[in-house]
């Protein structure tokens, strides 16, 4: 029996069905698992923001400006927590002068600037921007830390070596014992490292923070 040739309307019809179902197929596809770095990542507390101050400039840094405002302004505010930054510097680069801030916003910056003197002030004023990377461990960010100090009530934990977090006992999973020492986990072994989430943390006085966590409801 000779086979029944289709025609280019069938033809059409079947190749829209297939794609169809390639399409629902490819819906149905299942997406990954995130990672535990996946996780860190979307939840990381460091930061990278652009910042524009109205600055106040000594008058013996005029020859050199913006070395003047990193020594005076910027470099101390290394490791220190900063209100309107809401949280700690931990390195700062690309530093320019503008006559507004909408200047600042451009990488080069403009070429000539003139400061600001106000009657008999001492003191020059101008724009500084710069790029900033910033620690802000607010609520839900999450920390990878080690163990750095624990008792029956409380496991402490130190990130990136300067930052510590205080986990309190009703903050660890229901399955951790204290074994009269040190902290183990559901399957008997010691804690030394830990992901934590961060409930809230607040200024504790000369620049430092106080954080605290939890380990539970990652």
């Amino acid at each position: 029996m000779a086979k029944k040739e289709r025609t280019a309307e069938e033809v059409a019809a079947k190749a829209a069905r297939k794609a169809e179902k390639a399409s629902k197929k490819a819906g149905k596809q299942v997406v990954p698992a995130k990672t535990l770095d996946d996780e860190l990542d979307e939840h990381s507390p460091i930061q990278r923001i652009t910042a524009t101050l109205y600055i106040a400039l000594s008058p013996v840094v005029n020859n050199y400006p913006i070395e003047g405002v990193c020594a005076e302004h910027f470099s101390p505010l290394y490791l220190q927590y900063y209100p309107p930054f809401d949280g700690v510097v931990l390195s700062y680069e690309n530093v320019r002068l503008s006559e507004n801030p909408e200047e600042g916003l451009r990488e080069d910056g403009p070429s000539t600037v003139l400061a600001r003197s106000i009657n008999e002030y001492g003191v020059e004023f101008v724009w500084v921007t710069a790029d900033f990377l910033v620690f802000r461990p607010a609520p839900n960010t999450y920390l990878k830390a080690e163990v750095n100090l624990q008792n029956e009530s409380i496991l402490g934990l130190l990130y990136l070596n300067y930052f510590t977090v205080s986990i309190p006992k009703e903050n660890l999973p229901e399955d951790w014992k204290w074994d009269g020492s040190q902290w183990v986990d559901a399957q008997g072994e010691v804690v030394k490292e830990a992901v934590c989430k961060v409930v809230d943390f607040e200024p504790s006085g000369e620049g430092s923070i106080s954080i605290t966590g939890t380990l539970v409801g990652l």
